[in-house]
């Protein structure tokens, strides 16, 4: 009994060590894909996540990840900005190649940095100072070193394996385990050898807050419909749409709100119609999601335009009925001589909008009726012999 008691501690730490892995009490690194674009990739984008196991917030704000190749001793810097929330995930999204698809989540930061599918060094830093070396540590300010492939710098005896264009390295979760984004991504040994492992980057993901898996537009007659789904929400207040246009030479403006579903384990489905575009016009699209914090990251962009019609549109007068004043609107399909002209009931001309020619396209005017009595008026376009009519009411 005495030799069994006096070796019980051995014992029970030797189990304990085996049963539980070592987590991490600070931001890590839990997984590196560089074979964005690559020829036999499943993603366009090279990308980066970090995974928070502590119980607090932390400003990401200073920080910065820094990337360096398995033997080059100089560091590509990617600042990083907001937060990471207690046991959650931040994505990163680099360099951009020509085969994949987008990444099916919206990334905290978007960056230019071109990884290396196979070996390479990535430091996750508390300032946006760029590292010299080809081994960063011991830095107090090297929060977290991932090596992998043949790279001459790395946490612990040995790099973790090499990934390739089909496979990421993604840190081992809580326990030890090979799994992902189901009990955290926090083992931490300091040995980049055993904390990792690769597996097929083929659409499995970490839990983000919000993971966008689809984004388009769809161009209808008169309007663009923009939709989207997520697949998983957290904390989600909603969506900004923003809109610019190079040709009409605007930047990025918002231009509606849809409410998001707070948090939640199931798809959803959103929509939105923008109206208030001219055709013929390309306009370019951006979803901001927002928690309710106020926290928020972008969406990808994408391009739509509605495109001209191949007859002559008169639409229906906004608002209607009206008071005082209503907007007219016309489509082109080519150039001619136009005259618009307002008429009352009697059949009375009571005023003239336009005469005169105009380009292929969409045009708009507004008709003030302060001084008319209430009613039934009528829009008339004329082109050449051809006459198009729209009934209007006037209500004061």
């Amino acid at each position: 009994m005495f030799y069994l008691t006096r070796f019980l501690p051995f014992l029970f730490f030797a189990v304990s060590s085996i049963l539980f892995a070592q987590v991490a009490d600070h931001v890590v690194i839990a997984e590196v894909y560089g074979g964005g674009g690559n020829s036999g990739s499943y993603y366009k984008y090279d990308y980066i996540i970090l995974y928070n196991p502590t119980a607090q917030s932390v400003d990401l704000s200073t920080w910065s990840i820094q990337y360096a190749s398995a033997t080059r001793s100089s560091w590509d810097v990617t600042k990083l900005s907001g937060s990471i929330t207690a046991n959650s995930y931040y994505a990163i999204q680099e360099n951009a190649g020509s085969n994949g698809v987008d990444l099916p989540f919206l990334p905290n930061v978007v960056d230019s940095t071109s990884l290396s599918a196979t070996a390479g060094k990535v430091a996750l830093v508390n300032n946006q100072i760029a590292l010299t070396g080809t081994m960063p540590i011991p830095n107090i300010n090297v929060i977290d070193l991932v090596g992998y492939g043949n790279a001459n710098g790395y946490e612990g005896t040995a790099p973790a394996p090499a990934p390739s264009n089909t496979k990421s390295i993604r840190r081992k979760d809580n326990n030890g385990n090979e799994t992902y984004g189901i009990n955290g991504n926090g083992c931490d040994a300091d040995q980049n050898s055993t904390d990792f492992f690769t597996y097929a980057a083929d659409g499995s993901v970490p839990p983000l807050p919000v993971e966008l898996i689809s984004f388009e537009a769809i161009s209808k007659q008169q309007f663009i419909q923009l939709a989207w789904q997520t697949a998983t929400e957290v904390n989600n207040y909603g969506f900004d749409i923003e809109r610019a246009s190079n040709s009409l030479n605007t930047f990025w403006q918002k231009i509606g709100f849809v409410k998001g579903s707070g948090n939640s384990n199931v798809k959803n489905v959103y929509f939105f119609e923008d109206k208030n575009i001219k055709l013929g016009e390309e306009y370019i699209y951006r979803l901001k999601q927002i928690d309710a914090d106020g926290k928020y990251q972008y969406s990808n962009y994408l391009f739509a335009k509605c495109n001209l019609p191949d007859k002559i549109i008169l639409a229906q007068n906004y608002p209607n009925p009206f008071n005082p004043f209503t907007k007219i609107k016309f489509i082109l399909p080519q150039k001619n001589f136009v005259v618009l002209n307002v008429f009352n009931s009697l059949g009375q001309e009571i005023k003239t909008l336009f005469r005169g020619i105009k380009e292929a396209g969409e045009h708009e005017y507004e008709f003030l009726a302060e001084s008319l009595p209430s009613g039934v008026y009528f829009i008339k376009l004329q082109i050449n012999e051809i006459i198009f009519s729209k009934k209007m009411i006037l209500l004061k």
